[in-house]
């Protein structure tokens, strides 16, 4: 009798995470996973059309068991809302935990490899944003219409608090149960949430700057450099593509003055935003003004 497509599908993925966890994705090869699988590399070939595919298809795979884990989670019966929330953060923490091999070894492959930093597939973001959804219900449901403003800012706390639980549980020191840990994130939480609604401070962060976050940012891209680095290399660049002596004075003057305010303990918006500005003008750069901008951002925020 013949596999069903279905089958056949979650055969691969369970057998391929089995083998990624015990060796690296970057060590397997598909001829092992078909072997493994007891079928030939060109069947593989018609349910995956790459080692690629396959691997994003594997976060997908665990999104879903993870989405079928809370739904359970979600009904069952006789729960307070703060007793479903333990729930299901425990029931999070159990699934990193059940996949922490498979996890570990993942990235330990895209660190060796050098593919840490580029960036997310569209089924990592999509499903990002429905976790994202999810626990914008889950908490409001657990703490009541008067929390419904400060939902992001409690989203982004549940985010930190988790991946820092998540590291824990990647620690075969690590004695704490997840039980007890969700139990005590949940306090931390109660405690957030009560100190929110009693003093009804202006949010952080509202539910777009959440969505923007979670569409478009990334843990695991990589960090810009440092604006010093960037404005070093403008100077050495004005004495090679700049043919006007005072353009290349004037530029570097205004480059020597933005890096020297950079360094001050608290750096002058104005002179941060006029030496920008002068730069700026300076033609032939433009491709490397455009990222001193950019990596300019948080200095001009902070100012």
């Amino acid at each position: 009798m013949s596999v069903k497509s279905g089958d056949k599908r979650t055969l691969i993925l369970r057998t391929a995470m089995q083998l990624f966890a015990a060796k690296g994705s970057s060590a397997t090869s598909m001829q092992e996973i078909a072997d493994a699988c007891g079928m030939s590399k060109g069947s593989l070939y018609l349910v995956f059309k790459s080692k690629d595919e396959l691997e994003f298809s594997l976060f997908d795979y665990c999104y879903q068991l993870l989405q079928e884990h809370l739904l359970r989670a979600e009904n069952q019966p006789d729960l307070t809302p703060r007793e479903r929330l333990i729930l299901q953060i425990e029931v999070l923490l159990n699934l990193v935990l059940e996949l922490r091999e498979f996890l570990l070894m993942q990235f330990r492959d895209w660190i060796k490899s050098g593919n840490l930093y580029r960036g997310e597939p569209e089924v990592i973001r999509e499903n990002n944003a429905k976790l994202h959804l999810y626990s914008k219900k889950a908490i409001e449901a657990a703490y009541g219409e008067a929390i419904s403003p400060y939902t992001a800012d409690l989203i982004m706390l549940v985010h930190g608090i988790i991946g820092a639980y998540i590291k824990l549980l990647f620690d075969p020191a690590m004695t704490v149960g997840t039980h007890r840990m969700a139990v005590y994130m949940a306090d931390l939480l109660d405690g957030a949430a009560e100190q929110l609604i009693r003093r009804q401070p202006e949010p952080l962060i509202n539910e777009e700057v959440l969505k923007r976050w979670g569409a478009d940012d990334s843990c695991l891209k990589p960090l810009e450099r440092h604006p010093l680095l960037a404005i070093r290399e403008l100077k050495e660049l004005l004495e090679s593509r700049v043919s006007s002596p005072e353009v290349r004075r004037q530029g570097l003057e205004s480059l020597q003055m933005l890096e020297e305010e950079i360094l001050e303990l608290r750096p002058r918006r104005v002179i941060l935003t006029g030496m920008l500005a002068n730069v700026k003008a300076i033609p032939d750069l433009d491709d490397r003004i455009e990222e001193l901008e950019r990596i300019m951002q948080p200095y001009l925020n902070h100012a």
